[in-house]
């Protein structure tokens, strides 16, 4: 990644008359529509939340609780060996083979989901020994990444390399694409896992850096976002006109910030922001592989998605689908059903679409044996997937 420089200045040193660039005002803000994601339909409890993380189909909610672990939506255990949680992840296992769901405690030690049951403190096994864990992320590849007091450790499954800060304190580590992203105060660092070097990205008054899939670098500070482009140059993309900014992450192919009570994505060199997303100003942002994008706050935590391009409606549903579902989907997932998820509508469908086409089209463990689904159901019910989903106006907490 390429040395980037700052290409755009804020709305407040722009001259001449007229909305500035790069503002809702100026039209540079695209609408957003986005749908809750019904991601424990049991409403299992939970606690508190500070941090979540998923790989495949498990989901750990970190909480003063313990760490409640979710598989296919389903809960199946608590380990409240731990309770005080600074971070979570899904990074590349210390035998740098897997995918391993991590949590760093208040103690600055890490632990690893074993077994879908329990968390093992793997702090060793990583190489960090009696160094304190601040934030973990994962680098790409079979590379974790570990913020500690005073030094960088990266991890590759064999060994690992300690990078002293140099007297700088980084508030936060993000990665991506087998790059790294350092923030501090007046700027990002970025870098390179696999080539080495280091590269000063000033931006003062940053506080939040992710990487793309792509390996582009993505930066707020509580005003504006910027992005890397082609040309390795960190232009301002949005400006909010206000200090509201206050999250930012990369979910699959997603970039996700928030702003105010608002959720926005990165889309290129534009963004698009929803109206009336209502979530809470003081929100986290954490990312999941699917591209959904959670939010925590106050203890409470919920999932979106984007629902763009709607053309499904209720009435598509009833022809196409709802007489597969009276025929091999009532017995389970009627409301009140021993499944503990009712798909018994279009909405509700519209809510699950994604494990629907990873259950059903995707892995077709669904629906169980004794329960036949034709290859032309399974082929109506992967045709009305193709249809993008109708955006839900009202967003509340699950």
């Amino acid at each position: 990644m390429r040395r980037l420089a700052l290409s755009a200045l804020l709305a407040s040193t722009a001259l001449g008359c007229g909305p500035a660039a790069h503002t809702r005002a100026a039209g540079a803000v695209s609408p957003l529509a986005v749908r809750a994601v019904t991601w424990n339909p049991a409403k299992a409890p939970v606690g508190n939340v500070s941090a979540v993380a998923e790989s495949g189909d498990v989901v750990a909610v970190f909480s003063d609780r313990g760490a409640t672990v979710l598989t296919a939506r389903a809960p199946v255990a608590t380990d409240a060996s731990v309770k005080d949680w600074v971070g979570a992840g899904a990074l590349a296992g210390a035998d740098g083979a897997s995918s391993w769901i991590l949590g760093v405690g208040a103690n600055g030690h890490v632990y690893h989901l074993r077994g879908l049951s329990s968390f093992e403190d793997v702090t060793d096994r990583y190489g960090l020994g009696g160094a304190r864990v601040l934030g973990a992320a994962s680098l790409g590849g079979k590379y974790s990444g570990f913020l500690l007091a005073g030094q960088i450790a990266i991890a590759d499954g064999t060994r690992v390399a300690l990078y002293a800060n140099a007297g700088v304190t980084f508030e936060e580590l993000a990665g991506g694409a087998l790059f790294g992203a350092l923030v501090r105060p007046t700027g990002v660092q970025v870098f390179d896992v696999t080539r080495g070097g280091l590269t000063d990205y000033p931006l003062p008054g940053v506080t939040h850096a992710a990487v793309g899939a792509n390996g582009r670098l993505y930066a707020t500070t509580r005003r504006a976002v910027y992005v890397g482009d082609a040309g390795g140059q960190l232009s301002l993309v949005y400006d909010a006109t206000n200090e509201t900014i206050h999250g930012l992450v990369v979910s699959g192919s997603q970039v996700w910030f928030a702003d105010g009570d608002e959720l926005g994505v990165v889309d290129g060199d534009h963004v698009a922001e929803t109206s009336g997303a209502k979530i809470a100003r003081d929100a986290k942002l954490s990312s999941s592989p699917s591209g959904d994008v959670w939010v925590l706050s106050g203890g409470s935590i919920d999932r979106f998605a984007r629902a763009e391009n709607a053309v499904t409606t209720d009435t598509t549903w009833t022809s196409a689908i709802s007489p597969i579902f009276a025929r091999s989907c009532s017995s389970c997932h009627r409301p009140g059903g021993v499944s503990g998820t009712d798909l018994s509508t279009a909405q509700a469908w519209e809510g699950e679409r994604a494990e629907i086409r990873q259950r059903v089209v995707d892995r077709k463990s669904m629906p169980p044996q004794g329960h036949p689904l034709s290859d032309e159901d399974r082929g109506a019910i992967e045709r009305w997937l193709e249809g993008a989903p109708s955006p839900i106006p009202a967003l509340t907490h699950l």
